[in-house]
């Protein structure tokens, strides 16, 4: 795997544990999970005087210019001291799930392989799945995508609830207390300038300096919008709207834009990394840590601690394993290494932030779950609630890859050589806070409305780019060299009704990865389909006016051996999942309820994507950063009283 520099592992100063001595240590919160829910919240609590035990089954790679450069996500997403490998299921039907391209079998010799026709040593394991396994967890291995989702998503979970704290005027108002705006003029009205998540947009010059590029964008605004832009400063004006504004009709008008990051104005990725380590690392003049945070790494939590009270069962602890690659996703993964088993005990609350396979994978493993599967592999039922692993989804995603008949001129990523850090001359620039490595995610975004959409707001979000693809996960797509005549567009597909996905043990071993089901299209398949099918054939119509000379194009996808809606059953992917440990008023249909209290369980909460009863928009961490700030006012609140 390529890396850009191999520093030395180490813990957050004094905020860093072991484990040899905690068996008799309690503290006030204790925490699994360092990511946009869990890492987050665990700053904000220390920094409220509380004192807080933070878990974190992987190391922190924080040193590593790998973890900080929005360019190489990609690359990051996949270093084995930085990821887990999950492997999922798309259907239940196997025909069906083998017909994607990227499933993924691992060989007699242990290497993994994904295609059509498999060799007759192959096992199945299903589609690449990877997830963030460090201090900040998926924040460090995702796109920095950081918009925020339409306010009917924010009602609907209010109403879900029956909680008016979960609608978009309070969740705009956690948004403003965490978000440290760089784009956008002090004192924009929605956005926050104080906060410790950075946000930051994209440089447009990679969009408008690139003739062939130019051409495409302003196709696509004429076509999409009806605008005409005939020069590269009406496309600056009309990109640099801002997605994130608070104007609750945002998502009504159809437009291309560039979309936010969470990248500070250094051109470093900002992500509840940053945010751990500034509180752990504060001082006070006599020498001693302010803020009475402590992180566990390598840590992976095994078993909720709980015993009898008054009311039910209260959580007050956490046990967990210590060591390096303990968990099965982990690429290091060696089942016969012995941990270290260690117990901490929590004064107040427990908090599980594992997100959305991880947390319902824990809560089964402690008894809490439904009780036909917990009772199949002989775990004593502690409450039985039928909705942990149940009603998992995810953004559906499609796409278009073309390849012109010459190179898209100007590519800032043409010089970059990111096998070679010491010739890089794309590091020397990102160093200096500008380059390719400085930008994130793709540099054209649009919103879209298909015919399909279940209210006046887009339903579908569009972003692409040139010199490249992006068209799902398989082991090595961080690797691939595409050629610099390729464009692609992934039609991300929001609004979704298909909450039918599983998250299931394979046994009561916590180092055993679960068995994910993802059961696309088992609902509302006909207008998802559709919706996704309308993406991507309005901009096959924007391609197809790009002209000379870089039409002729050779369109890779979609093919023209089968119909539109066959290849987008066999070639949809996702990588946002949510819903498995959801939002609710009863244990009938959801886990927790809307202060992310489990339900049945006094002193246990869930802070996480998980807790969304649809997936957020088009990228949930924003509003996973926003419903964390949401769960520290609830804790604290709660003390108050």
């Amino acid at each position: 795997m390529m890396k850009l520099f191999s520093f030395a592992f180490f813990l957050l100063l004094s905020g860093s544990a072991t484990g040899s001595s905690l068996n008799d240590t309690a503290y006030d919160y204790v925490v699994v999970g360092s990511g946009p829910g869990g890492g987050t919240l665990a700053a904000s609590l220390a920094r409220e005087g509380h004192s807080v035990f933070l878990i974190e089954a992987g190391g922190n790679m924080g040193d590593d210019p790998l973890q900080q450069i929005p360019g190489l996500a990609d690359v990051n997403s996949e270093d084995p001291a930085m990821s887990w490998q999950f492997f999922v299921s798309h259907y239940q039907n196997e025909t069906q799930a083998r017909r994607d391209r990227y499933f993924t079998y691992r060989l007699s010799n242990g290497t993994l392989w994904y295609g059509i026709d498999a060799p007759e040593d192959a096992t199945p394991l299903g589609i690449y799945y990877p997830r963030g396994a460090t201090v900040g967890g998926s924040a460090i291995a995702n796109a920095m995508n950081v918009v925020l989702p339409p306010d009917s998503d924010w009602n609907h979970f209010a109403e879900v609830t029956g909680d008016e704290s979960w609608g978009p005027e309070n969740m705009r108002s956690m948004f403003i207390e965490l978000e440290r705006n760089t784009y956008t003029p002090e004192g924009t009205p929605g956005h926050g300038f104080d906060g410790y998540i950075s946000t930051n947009r994209n440089n447009i010059s990679y969009v408008v300096d690139r003739p062939g590029v130019l051409r495409v964008v302003q196709n696509a605004i004429s076509q999409t919008e009806g605008i005409e832009a005939p020069d590269s400063e009406q496309v600056i004006e009309l990109m640099e709207r801002d997605l994130n504004r608070p104007d609750s009709d945002r998502y009504e008008v159809p437009g291309l834009y560039q979309i936010p990051l969470h990248v500070d104005e250094n051109r470093r990725r900002s992500s509840p990394w940053n945010y751990i380590t500034d509180t752990s690392a504060s001082k006070l003049e006599d020498g001693t840590q302010r803020y009475p945070l402590t992180l566990s790494t390598h840590s992976l939590a095994t078993r909720i601690l709980m015993k009898k009270a008054e009311a039910g069962m209260k959580a007050y602890g956490v046990e967990f394993m210590l060591g390096e690659g303990l968990y099965e996703a982990d690429r290091r993964y060696d089942p016969s290494v012995e941990p270290q088993l260690r117990t901490v005990r929590a004064k107040k609350e427990v908090i599980i932030s594992g997100g959305a396979f991880n947390t319902p994978q824990l809560l089964k493993l402690s008894g809490i779950g439904p009780r036909e599967e917990l009772e199949r592999f002989d775990i004593p039922v502690v409450v039985d609630l039928p909705a942990v692993g149940e009603f998992l989804q995810d953004n559906y995603e499609a796409g278009i890859n073309v390849r012109s008949n010459i190179p898209w001129e100007n590519s800032s990523f043409a010089q970059c050589t990111p096998g070679s850090p010491e010739t890089d001359p794309c590091l020397a620039q990102w160093e200096a806070g500008y380059g390719a490595y400085g930008e994130a995610a793709a540099p054209i975004f649009m919103l879209h409305r298909s015919n399909q959409s279940r209210n006046a707001d887009c339903d579908l979000i569009i972003f692409g780019a040139a010199g490249g693809v992006f068209d799902g996960h398989y082991p090595g797509f961080s690797e691939v060299a595409w050629p610099p005549t390729s464009f692609f567009w992934a039609v991300v597909k929001m609004q979704n009704g298909n909450p039918t996905g599983t998250v299931r043990l394979r046994s009561s071993n916590p180092r055993e990865t679960p068995e994910i089901n993802l059961n696309f299209y088992q609902e509302y398949a006909d207008v998802d389909i559709a919706a996704l099918s309308e993406g991507i054939e309005h901009f096959m119509s924007i391609m197809n006016v790009t002209g000379e000379p870089y039409q002729p194009f050779q369109v890779i996808d979609p093919p023209a051996d089968r119909s539109l809606e066959q290849h987008i059953r066999d070639h949809t992917w996702s990588h946002h999942a949510a819903g498995s440990c959801r939002i609710g008023k009863t244990n009938l249909d959801s886990c927790v309820d809307s202060k992310f209290r489990v339900h049945g369980v006094q002193g246990l909460r869930v802070v996480d994507g998980s807790v969304f009863p649809r997936v957020p928009g088009g990228f949930p961490v924003g509003a996973t950063y926003a419903a964390s700030r949401k769960a520290f006012h609830d804790i604290v609140s709660n003390e108050e009283k």
